[in-house]
């Protein structure tokens, strides 16, 4: 390891020794004994050369894994990770963005940026998508990719180019990007940037990478279910109090008009009016909690399925937004991933959202059918509806339901013209396992 004989060591300085393996990377270990009586010490060097880059892989995914399962904020994680990527490769800085469900940035975490703090500020000025990343159409669908020359298409493109300015002191050029996903669903991404001297990663550094792309999302994924979690357990005690606190109310509001009745007072006169009011203001408050229950817990879905959840729904907005909503389905569960029934819950929650706040219409219906291999569900309203043509149709939502569809590989289309209402449609492949006897009406 030293190139030189033992009878040229012996008798010089350690650290003169030492300042001769310039250019080793060595690991030094020191040890005291007696020999006749005299402390010598012992120094046993070993060249780190080609075990230590498995070694720092297995350090820095332990350290990884230990952050994810400790106490910490989603961004303390995540800025942990980039840490990693930056001190056991050659990445100069390294940023995980995570995109939330209006498609802007949700949270991040990153190391070795001159300016994190503007780094951040530009991406959420911009509200930069990652279909706005240059070769943001690979981390869509879910591959990694290096981007040689990302300094200067990132500074070319106009979302990302107050991203790149905040950059401008750092030395790199290329950025390796990878997807952050889950179960299909594509919802950030990481990206390491290298210095200009570096032609691109290894290809264990861009293993290492992608591996810290899925702890990262691994990471994100359980911050959700902790949130999904939360929810559960915050609508369970709005059920559980407060609801039925709202129903009480509504009780005792009869019974002081049966009561006036009873001893016959006029129901129109000031008392009358009040109690009239308090019934009425409770009701209304009652059928607003319920459906901010729906919205915080659909609790129907992972028990009896979609149909039977969108049918909940309808009824909770239908209470609390005057509108006729009917859902016509199969009256079976249907067989889906919990991942895929999430998606097509939250599409059409959202189209039925849209009905009750932007169409102004009368009645809504959402009906799912399974027929030849295809799982269709159809929001319609009978609302003003748009110009669907039209760049900006002013209907909230309809890009959040576009992106759904496509994590879940399904067809998405909007049907709509002024004074025609609005049409909804979802269709993606479905096979079930437990189709109904032949002849059967599966349909209600």
């Amino acid at each position: 390891m030293l190139s030189r004989p033992a009878d040229r060591l012996l008798g010089r300085e350690l650290l003169e020794t030492l300042a001769e393996t310039a250019g080793h990377e060595l690991t030094c270990s020191l040890s005291a004994i007696e020999l006749d009586g005299v402390r010598h010490w012992l120094a046993t060097l070993r060249d780190a050369r080609g075990t230590r880059p498995m070694e720092r892989t297995v350090e820095a995914l332990a350290q990884t894994t230990a952050q994810l399962v400790s106490a910490g904020t989603l961004e303390e994680i995540l800025q942990g990770i980039a840490r990693h990527a930056v001190e056991y490769t050659v990445a100069v800085a390294c940023g995980i963005v995570v995109i939330g469900e209006d498609h802007k940035l949700a949270v991040a975490g990153g190391h070795g940026f001159p300016d994190r703090a503007r780094s951040r500020s530009a991406w959420t000025a911009s509200s930069v998508t990652l279909d706005e990343l240059p070769g943001g159409s690979y981390v869509l669908n879910g591959k990694p990719y290096y981007l040689p020359d990302a300094r200067s298409a990132i500074a070319a493109a106009p979302a990302t180019r107050e991203f790149a300015a905040s950059m401008a002191a750092l030395d790199w050029r290329g950025t390796y990007f990878a997807p952050l996903a889950w179960e299909g669903e594509v919802f950030g991404v990481f990206g390491a940037h290298l210095p200009h001297d570096v032609a691109g990663p290894s290809a264990d550094e861009s293993a290492f990478y992608d591996v810290l792309a899925n702890q990262a999302a691994v990471a994100v994924t359980n911050a959700r279910l902790a949130a999904s979690m939360e929810r559960t357990r915050l609508a369970r005690e709005l059920h559980d109090s407060i609801s039925q606190a709202l129903f009480s109310m509504t009780m005792y509001a009869r019974t002081a008009q049966l009561a006036m009745a009873k001893e016959g007072l006029d129901d129109t006169g000031p008392l009358g009016r009040s109690v009239a009011q308090l019934a009425e203001l409770t009701r209304g408050t009652l059928a607003e909690m319920r459906a901010l229950i729906f919205e915080l817990r659909p609790g129907a879905l992972a028990e009896e399925g979609l149909v039977t959840a969108l049918r909940k729904l309808g009824a909770a907005l239908t209470a609390r937004d005057q509108v006729a909503i009917t859902v016509d389905g199969p009256e079976r569960r249907l067989d889906l991933g919990s991942g895929v029934e999430e998606h097509l819950y939250r599409l059409a929650s959202e189209a039925l959202n849209n009905v009750v706040k932007h169409a102004r219409a009368e009645h809504a219906e959402v009906r799912i059918s399974v027929e030849s291999g295809l799982l269709r569900i159809v929001v319609g309203d009978d609302g003003v509806g748009f110009d669907a043509d039209a760049e900006h149709s002013g209907c909230i939502g309809l890009s959040g339901m576009s992106d759904r569809a496509r994590a879940i590989e399904a067809e998405f289309a909007v049907a709509s013209s002024p004074g025609a209402g609005t049409t909804v449609t979802v269709t993606l492949p479905h096979s079930r396992r437990d189709r109904p006897e032949e002849g059967a009406d599966d349909v209600r």
